[in-house]
């Protein structure tokens, strides 16, 4: 963080924030296409994004780009 205020990530810190990003996205889309209203979808999934599994979200992933 720069004094400014600016944020520069390193490589993996940009690839790990990519991949939080690419779950919330799709866990948000996910939960309203069950019926979820946006605002609960997407606070639900700010709280599953960071604690899923890399193997359950790939499955979820899946299911959800059939």
């Amino acid at each position: 963080v720069t004094p400014e205020g600016y944020i520069y990530l390193t490589d993996s810190g940009r690839a790990i924030a990519e991949m939080i990003y690419e779950r919330h996205q799709l866990l948000s889309r996910g939960l309203m296409s069950l019926g979820v209203d946006e605002q609960t979808a997407t606070e639900d999934a700010c709280r599953i994004e960071h604690i899923i599994s890399p193997e359950t979200f790939a499955g979820i992933k899946g299911m959800l780009k059939d």
